[in-house]
């Protein structure tokens, strides 16, 4: 009886810290990263987790396979090559508004799918505004579509943005297998040709025209962009290629997460970044945030109360529920959440309860843990689901209006892509 009541407490407990960091999570006052470290002290408190283990998260697979590629990505920004590629890429556009819009989605998914989507907009932002300049096109005429570009390839490979790795490690923390390198392929490349099937019929009549020139302040990064490619350059690319082989090829005696951390090494030690720039490559607050909401899911499988939400979600459904639907619940769920908070966040709560869902109907969690992370994939909807949709509705004088309308296409593409793939690819 006593170790009964002991237990509910610590269900109680794991509740109430669940409740706080989600509101946390929503609130702009407290960082993303010291919240999630808050939840994983705190599930460490309540014996959910023990203390000698609750930090060995920050450590996990999925974390080093984040940090090496970050470190390779750090290489290619610093040797000039990421710039190279972008210069090469939108030196094909013509004149033609048309023209530069398709080099926009193109290149945001070439480079998105090989570093984060962050390092493709920093790239290429400044690129595009120098063509804007030069073609009397407005920007808001192709922030947008560099934005549907940078979504279509941060789903393409393990390494194109946060989540896919947090999916990862909260499913490798539970004792399944993670992803494989070209694991959110399966849905994500579907998604990028629904949504470019969107974009030729609807993406001219979305797009508004705030006739807005950039200025000279947003053009300056394009002026030091490598004309030839030469040096080190052509260093970090060879590291990056095979890196991601060696991640494809996925060896017992070298995995995913081993080769990443070699490709990474060997930037450093091939002179692509320096140790300085090495760090400052690794997104800290990322790293943090995977690794205390690991720590957290722990808690809530280890106290039962991710059985208990499961269990809530799965009686709204019926005795007999079906998977499909709990599937697209859980996308749609996350979905929500994750216009509000960030992306990395809403997949980092969802995943655990999505695991807890699959273990009560007596299934493999993969289709219900892949709905979440490409529930996380269509924070699109408002400029707080994610820093880059707020830079680009800043700089293209876009409304919430716009961006909501716009966001609306990405979902569309997503919600159709889950509905029939999820269930080819994992529900046979």
């Amino acid at each position: 009886m006593v170790k009964e009541e002991l237990m509910n407490i610590q269900l109680l407990l794991t509740a109430v810290i669940l409740i706080a960091v989600v509101y946390m999570f929503f609130s702009p006052r407290f960082p993303n990263a010291v919240v999630a470290t808050i939840g994983a002290v705190a599930v460490s408190l309540t014996g959910s987790v023990p203390f000698k283990t609750v930090f060995t998260n920050y450590a996990s697979t999925s974390i080093v396979l984040m940090i090496g590629m970050m470190i390779v990505g750090g290489g290619m920004f610093h040797t000039g090559f990421a710039g190279w590629l972008g210069n090469k890429i939108v030196s094909k556009t013509g004149s033609g508004m048309k023209n530069i819009q398709v080099v926009a989605i193109l290149s945001g998914a070439i480079l998105s799918s090989a570093c984060s989507g962050s390092a493709a907009m920093m790239i290429l932002y400044p690129i595009f505004c120098s063509i804007c300049v030069a073609s009397n096109v407005s920007v808001s005429k192709v922030m947008f579509p560099m934005f549907a570009g940078i979504g279509m390839g941060s789903f393409m490979t393990l390494a194109g943005s946060g989540m896919g790795p947090a999916t990862a490690a909260v499913l490798m923390e539970n004792g399944y297998e993670g992803w494989e390198f070209f694991g959110p392929t399966t849905v994500g490349l579907p998604k990028a040709i629904i949504y470019s099937i969107l974009l030729v019929l609807f993406m001219n009549k979305l797009l508004p025209d705030t006739h807005i020139m950039p200025d000279q302040s947003d053009i300056k990064g394009n002026n030091n962009l490598p004309e030839k490619l030469e040096g080190k350059m052509i260093i970090s690319a060879l590291i990056l290629v095979v890196t991601i082989v060696g991640m494809v090829v996925n060896l017992d005696a070298c995995p995913m997460h081993i080769c990443a951390a070699i490709g990474g090494i060997a930037s450093v030690l091939f002179g692509c970044l320096n140790q300085k720039q090495m760090f400052l490559s690794i997104n800290w607050s990322t790293v943090f945030m995977i690794g205390g909401m690991t720590a957290v899911a722990k808690g809530m499988q280890e106290s039962g109360l991710g059985e208990v939400i499961a269990n809530g979600m799965m009686s709204i459904f019926g005795s007999n529920p079906s998977s499909f639907a709990i599937m697209m619940a859980v996308f749609f769920t996350t979905g929500i959440i994750t216009q509000f908070m960030s992306n990395n966040a809403a997949v980092s709560i969802m995943a655990p309860i999505a695991i807890s869902i699959a273990q009560n109907m007596g299934i493999e969690p993969y289709a219900f843990v892949m709905a979440a992370l490409m529930g996380s994939g269509i924070g699109c909807l408002t400029p707080m689901a994610t820093p880059i949709l707020a830079f680009i509705m800043e700089s293209g004088h876009y409304s919430p209006r716009d961006v909501f309308k716009w966001g609306l296409m990405e979902c569309l593409a997503m919600i159709i892509a889950v509905a029939i793939f999820v269930p080819f690819f994992w529900m046979r």
